[in-house]
């Protein structure tokens, strides 16, 4: 008994001597910084050889916008009963950045399966399969500001016995998504599913005060991307300062669009191609712009 205590303690002690880090690695890395506007940063790293965080690749895309600099506001794209690149909802609506938005039915009538509601409009309202996947959202006010809620203030994580809440959010424009993962600083509970568990190309919505964060982290390439489980997505996210964050839709979806950048905008590597390059975008359902 007394071995197995002992091995037990060294291997939690493994387990935190390599998280502590990643987390050394990541905010020493060596970030290529750009600004891109008047208050909004572009922020890319590769993390690779000496430089891996979760023993794994990782290639982390951030813009940062700083709304008390940055002269614009939020809004959300779609085009009902369509897909469209996420580059171009951006470019049709004049966007200076853009990320794709949330969960959506790949198949005609091609709508969203979380609550959806732009300029006041609402075009989809629920979806009793998705669970954790819908248990938070983006809310957008009159002038362009964005905040993130969760669907249960007082047990974050959990899935809220009415899933019409987004609609009571006092806001013109709102998308709902989740798994929730950062609420007032703290983690949010996931659940264990292959879902948070599995590693995947994901994308987050961060804020902390006047800073909202958009995220993406690429995957489904084991030489230079492999994605991330949600318990690591978090991790992140509250790495890079956020105090609340979001889980998008992901997978094939996650595309960051920042305007000029790399001839067509994308500045991460979408996986549809199966390649690790800008060009394998996804045609989706729904976007999350800022517009100057």
């Amino acid at each position: 008994m007394k071995r197995l205590l002992l091995s037990i303690f060294a291997i939690a002690l493994a387990f935190g001597a390599a998280a502590q880090n990643d987390s050394l690695t990541f905010v020493n890395a060596k970030w290529d910084v750009k600004e891109i506007g008047k208050g909004i940063t572009l922020k890319e790293f590769h993390f690779t050889g000496d430089s891996r965080i979760f023993d794994s690749n990782q290639y982390i895309s951030i813009i940062e916008i700083d709304s008390k600099k940055a002269k614009g506001h939020f809004a959300l794209a779609s085009n009902l009963g369509y897909i469209t690149p996420t580059s171009k909802f951006a470019k049709d609506s004049g966007a200076v950045v853009a990320m794709n938005g949330s969960f959506y039915n790949m198949k005609k009538p091609y709508n969203s399966v979380c609550y959806f509601k732009k300029h006041g409009v609402e075009e989809f309202v629920f979806n009793e399969k998705m669970a954790q996947r819908d248990n938070g959202a983006v809310a957008i006010s009159a002038k362009g500001k964005l905040a993130i809620y969760p669907a249960d203030a007082s047990e974050p994580g959990n899935i809220a016995p009415a899933q019409t809440w987004p609609s009571t959010l006092d806001a013109v424009s709102v998308v709902s998504s989740g798994p929730i993962l950062l609420v007032d600083g703290k983690d949010a509970r996931l659940d264990e599913n292959s879902f948070n568990r599995n590693r995947h190309p994901r994308s987050a919505v961060g804020t902390a005060g006047k800073k909202v964060y958009l995220v993406t982290v690429d995957g489904r390439n084991a030489e230079n991307a492999q994605g991330v489980s949600l318990w690591e997505f978090t991790k992140i996210m509250r790495w890079i300062g956020a105090e609340n964050a979001l889980n998008m839709d992901g997978g094939g979806s996650t595309t960051l669009y920042a305007e000029g950048e790399n001839g067509n905008g994308i500045v991460n590597h979408p996986s549809d191609n199966k390649k690790f390059d800008r060009e394998g975008e996804r045609h989706i359902v729904n976007a999350l712009l800022f517009i100057e």
